[in-house]
């Protein structure tokens, strides 16, 4: 103990300051209280005490910087001490992942078996993307305590995401039993409910949050979405129309100005509907993490790929032993149809569709940051030792999203993945790709009115000059690709495949060398059975086919009008004639 310490007057003076911090927090002023506490810390700075009370003092009034340091201090003097690794942990919020996840971690490893330091652990995992870890933490934290319902709602979301939605529901289920009068479980159920089309459990759902937290607007939106999806599009206008414009977190504004733009684009009010997509295209570029809103990085990629098969290097390219495909490559733009087509061919015995995983995109992205040569001088230059260990790594990836015992055809459906078929066509020249193509501009308008998680690949879509650029450069590699390395492939119109679904789907069938049967023409039952579909269209799939998407892009043609000469040389080259010759439409 310091001189200081041990004096009566200095003893008096802190008991003072302390005092006047805790008189600071009753009258409401956080940010006074926060100062007045780190003074009281400075002057016994061996104290652990006085640290955790500032960082305490500190979150509180929102002062996070202030926050960490005295957690930090706090945990350095006494790592055992009570609330000490709490705090650390709540005041590196803001911190990078790494650095957050490493103060969760101390908090549980400094306090075995607490069942709050294990569930915050669980979500650090959870947002590390390792999800064995999370899941596995997540229950030891449930075993410690099992009334933790956000515990048990974060349980959830970890094996809806992993594709188990039957065990998603349970927990849900567990989590209102634990906590009947928090409307986060209630809300979650909602979201899973209606992602999996049970439209009726879903508004339920959203409706019990609200009677419990009239303010949760983000399960208002969820009710204004069920609401759209059964038809009573007034009903959802007007709930959408009485959300807050400051809306953040687990749906900010973005997500209620793509909805509104859904629901006037059904109601007919095109040119209010282009605003707000274009309103929620904004904001979420402002609310994307650091580097998500780029795509020069995927761009790149692209163009590596386009370059590796022009000037001739395929005629270079060093011979390979045949290897039989492993799978068929489904490929496009996204918003062409291939989650419509996916769910028809899913429902065929014989076949399986491996939904949107990262299986040939992870094997060509790891193949492209492995070498320090050029793509095109590695893909020349490919032996066949190398061949072999990129193939068993795709059949390993494959199996993984297949499983071991596979169907007589395995479908690999990523729409982009076209840019990575010069790859998949060096590895197995035999194999057969499906393409899923749709009228160019109804493909950019869908991809720009869709509230989608942005990372690089997507990021174009924010804006219409984005994605009418971007679905150039993607149908130029496609043009080249067809025109240098021959691919035995088929393609399929989304305009047909809606007109004359039996058709298109015979001819596929066929193509993949299967029997007919009748089973994939009830594309919606299976897309029901089949539980949560993860790409956009999950929505769209998981009803009759309609054509009210075919042309949609006519309606909105003068906001469209500058993208037009992009768009144009694809729209002529797959058939779909000049759409500059297009009028404006009309419902």
């Amino acid at each position: 103990m310091s001189a200081f310490a041990a004096d009566p007057d200095y003893l008096t003076e802190t008991r003072r300051l302390m005092a006047q911090a805790q008189a600071a927090f009753e009258r409401g002023d956080l940010a006074g209280s926060a100062d007045g506490f780190v003074l009281v810390a400075r002057r016994h700075p061996a104290a652990v005490g006085g640290w955790v009370q500032a960082a305490a003092a500190g979150l509180r009034a929102g002062v996070v910087a202030l926050a960490l340091k005295a957690a930090r201090r706090s945990v350095l003097l006494d790592p055992s001490a009570p609330a000490a690794a709490a705090l650390l942990t709540a005041a590196s919020t803001a911190e990078p992942l790494v650095s957050r996840h490493r103060a969760t971690a101390l908090w549980a490893i400094l306090h075995p078996g607490k069942a709050e330091a294990l569930g915050a652990l669980a979500s650090s995992y959870q947002d590390l993307g390792r999800a064995e870890q999370a899941e596995r933490v997540a229950r030891d934290a449930l075993h410690a305590d099992p009334y933790l319902d956000w515990v048990r709602v974060n349980l959830a979301v970890i094996l809806r995401e992993s594709g188990r939605e039957g065990k998603a529901e349970t927990e849900l289920r567990r989590a209102v039993i634990a906590g009947p009068d928090g409307n986060l479980a209630w809300r979650r159920m909602a979201a899973l409910a209606e992602t999996l089309s049970k439209l009726e459990r879903a508004g339920t759902a959203a409706r019990r949050a609200l009677v419990i937290d009239a303010q949760d607007h983000v399960s208002a939106l969820f009710l204004s979405i069920v609401e759209r999806r059964q038809g009573d599009l007034d009903g959802a206008l007007h709930r959408l129309q009485a959300l807050p414009e400051a809306m953040d977190g687990e749906a900010g504004r973005d997500a209620v100005e793509f909805e509104l733009g859904t629901v006037l684009d059904r109601l007919g009010q095109y040119d209010e509907a282009w605003t707000r997509f274009e309103r929620g295209n904004r904001i979420a570029v402002q609310r994307a993490p650091s580097g998500a809103a780029d795509p020069r990085p995927f761009l790149s990629t692209l163009d590596a790929f386009a370059g590796a098969i022009s000037d001739g290097w395929p005629a270079r390219w060093a011979r390979l032993p045949e290897a039989s495909p492993p799978a068929v490559f489904m490929v496009g733009f996204p918003r062409s149809g291939t989650t419509l087509l996916d769910q028809i061919l899913d429902a065929h015995p014989d076949a399986r569709v491996i939904e949107e995983q990262p299986v040939l995109s992870s094997v060509g992205a790891g193949f492209i940051a492995a070498g320090k040569e050029t793509l095109a001088e590695r893909l020349a230059a490919l032996d066949e030792d190398e061949a072999d260990r990129l193939r068993a790594e795709y059949r390993a990836k494959l199996v993984r999203w297949a499983g071991d015992k596979s169907p007589r055809v395995v479908i690999d459906k990523m729409p982009l993945n076209i840019i990575y078929l010069p790859l998949a066509l060096r590895l197995y020249p035999n194999a057969k790709v499906i393409l899923s193509l749709r009228h160019p501009c109804d493909c950019c308008l869908s991809c720009f009115m869709q509230s989608i998680r942005l990372n690089s690949a997507m990021a174009s879509f924010t804006s219409m000059e984005g994605a009418a650029g971007f679905y150039a450069r993607v149908m130029a590699l496609w043009q080249e690709i067809e025109r240098v390395l021959s691919p035995d492939h088929i393609t399929v119109r989304y305009e047909d495949l809606v007109a004359d679904t039996e058709g298109v789907a015979r001819r596929v069938v066929d193509f993949l060398g299967l029997d007919w049967t009748d089973a994939v023409l009830d594309h919606t039952a299976h897309a029901k059975a089949r539980g949560m579909i993860r790409t956009p269209s999950f929505r769209q799939v998981s009803e009759p086919i309609y054509t009210r998407a075919v042309g949609r892009w006519s309606r909105y043609r003068d906001q469209m009008a500058p993208y037009l000469d992009t768009l144009a040389p694809y729209a002529g080259y797959f058939g779909y004639g000049d759409p500059r010759d297009i009028p404006r439409g009309e419902d």
